[in-house]
């Protein structure tokens, strides 16, 4: 058990070398700069496991479904990665796919679980809702049973107890709505600022 656990914490520290450079191109084609900042910041969030169940319905494609999420941010840019792995092969049969976004609060088993809303960086009344005020993770099932999503955002989430959560239909650009809670995996977010 020691030497899977050491071999994933490598696979995410290489991961997130890897993806540094992602997420600081994104944040140079923002054009943004940090003036006057005293320090670098950099946050990261990362977890796998089973999903969490948040569904009564029966069959469900996710019941057996592990899966990984991570997070790098570099200045004001984040990248996000998703990949879920056993799922159901019924779960093809949904060719349009599945919404997932990450949401406010923690993970927590329960029809409609109290997985809290979508996190959104938005300030007007009401919230401006698009892939650039929240993330969006959708995808398609293959299939072997697998997914894999990813997202850059010009923003970055404030740490805390966060959740990526699968909806049932893939998200609806209009309203951000994806339908019925599925599943959701945890994803705490940390971060931490260097003095210069």
């Amino acid at each position: 058990m020691a030497r899977l656990r050491k071999a994933a914490l490598a696979a995410v520290a290489l991961s997130a070398l890897a993806l540094t450079s992602t997420a600081v191109s994104a944040h140079a084609q923002t054009g943004s700069t940090s003036k006057g900042s005293k320090g670098s910041s950099m946050s990261w969030g990362y977890h796998s496991s089973e999903l969490t169940d948040l569904s009564t319905a029966t069959p469900d494609v996710f019941d057996d479904a592990r899966a990984t999420a991570m997070m790098i941010s570099v200045g004001s840019a984040s990248y996000f990665r998703v990949q879920i792995r056993d799922i159901d092969k019924a779960a093809t049969a949904n060719s349009d796919g599945y919404g997932a976004h990450l949401h406010i609060g923690p993970c927590m088993e329960g029809d409609q679980g109290p997985v809290g809303v979508h996190y959104n960086i938005s300030t007007s009344v009401p919230p401006q809702v698009s892939s650039k005020t929240e993330v969006w993770l959708d995808f398609t099932v293959t299939s072997d049973g697998y997914a894999r999503t990813t997202a850059n955002v010009q923003f970055v989430p404030e740490k805390g107890n966060r959740a990526i959560v699968i909806h049932q239909d893939p998200t609806n650009p209009a309203d951000g709505k994806a339908g019925n809670k599925l599943a959701c995996l945890p994803l705490e977010i940390k971060s931490h600022t260097s003095a210069r």
